[in-house]
């Protein structure tokens, strides 16, 4: 596969713990968090427009509704965000967490519904984490225990597989996905991370269904068939890659976040960087969160529901 020279965005700007990018193809608009600020951020590729908005308590991914606004996963449960108005809420609590658990990975999945991992904020942490689902009406379901540092969320193209990764573990899992049951079943191992390869963190899916996994100590976003056989691998001027997210107005730009470890890092860490695959990635999901909010189209400034159907002006 082909693709361009890398490039870093925002290059005055080193984030702590850069992660969770979701792309908005309404708006053009790029969405990731740092954690370690906590921070969300937004930018504009085409005009290099920069926003950021602080938070009360630590943020670690975020995603899109379907009216619009932006979801961010926090330690308490589920902001609902508008990027115009600024306002903001925790819409859906999930159950509290002992002082040094924290949410960590999260996408909205296929069904509509925003899933996001926990995991102890420590270096010594154990396989205290879960996945949790979130449903627009609020109902939370914990689908997976037993993790340790659970990355790497996503669905095959059909949506009928699900990916998840353990960084420390270094393993790449699958699961079949059944959207009627909402259940997971049949879990295999994927990929097993080797020594050079660094260790898996976030992913993300192609239009050819093939997974894009970071490699975070290496410096590299790994590129795996769907069963499993190494594609390639790009390299990107920063060790500590977190994730990879597909955007830009032909989903043909990978955006890529990494993280800063202070004094330790090398030259790069903390950059979020693109580039140009010959590849797109899918058009991103959007929670359904039961019609409760309206999406205000950026055009003619008018609210329209999910069906299209203008409300207001």
């Amino acid at each position: 596969m082909q693709h361009s020279p890398v490039t870093r965005l925002l290059p005055d700007l080193t984030f702590g713990l850069g992660e969770g990018p979701a792309w908005d193809d309404r708006a053009g608009l790029l969405y990731w968090v740092d954690i370690k600020a906590p921070a969300l951020h937004q930018l504009d590729p085409q005009t290099g427009a920069h926003a950021v908005w602080h938070w009360p308590e630590v943020i670690s991914c975020c995603g899109l509704a379907e009216s619009g606004e932006v979801i961010v996963s926090g330690r308490s449960g589920l902001w609902v965000f508008d990027p115009q108005s600024e306002a903001r809420d925790l819409a859906y609590p999930i159950p509290a967490m002992a002082p040094d658990m924290r949410t960590n990975d999260g996408k909205v999945g296929p069904d509509g519904a925003f899933w996001v991992s926990t995991m102890q904020d420590t270096s010594d942490r154990g396989p205290v984490g879960v996945v949790l689902r979130i449903t627009g009406d609020g109902q939370v379901t914990t689908m997976l225990e037993g993790l340790t540092t659970a990355n790497g969320m996503e669905w095959s193209r059909d949506g009928d597989r699900f990916y998840l990764a353990d960084t420390r573990a270094l393993w790449i899992d699958c699961w079949e996905y059944d959207p009627v049951t909402v259940t997971l079943s049949n879990r295999r191992r994927f990929v097993t991370y080797e020594e050079d390869d660094g260790k898996p963190d976030g992913g993300a899916m192609d239009a050819h269904g093939a997974y894009w996994s970071a490699g975070i100590y290496a410096g590299r976003i790994h590129r795996f068939s769907a069963e499993g056989e190494r594609l390639e691998s790009v390299s990107i001027p920063a060790e500590m890659v977190t994730m990879p997210c597909f955007g830009g107005a032909d989903m043909k730009t990978l955006f890529v976040t990494s993280l800063s470890r202070g004094a330790d890092s090398v030259a790069g860490d903390g950059g979020l960087y693109s580039l140009q695959v010959d590849v797109p990635g899918p058009l991103p999901r959007r929670m359904d969160i039961g019609g409760r909010r309206r999406y205000r189209d950026p055009a003619t400034r008018f609210y329209v529901s999910a069906k299209g159907d203008v409300i207001s002006a």
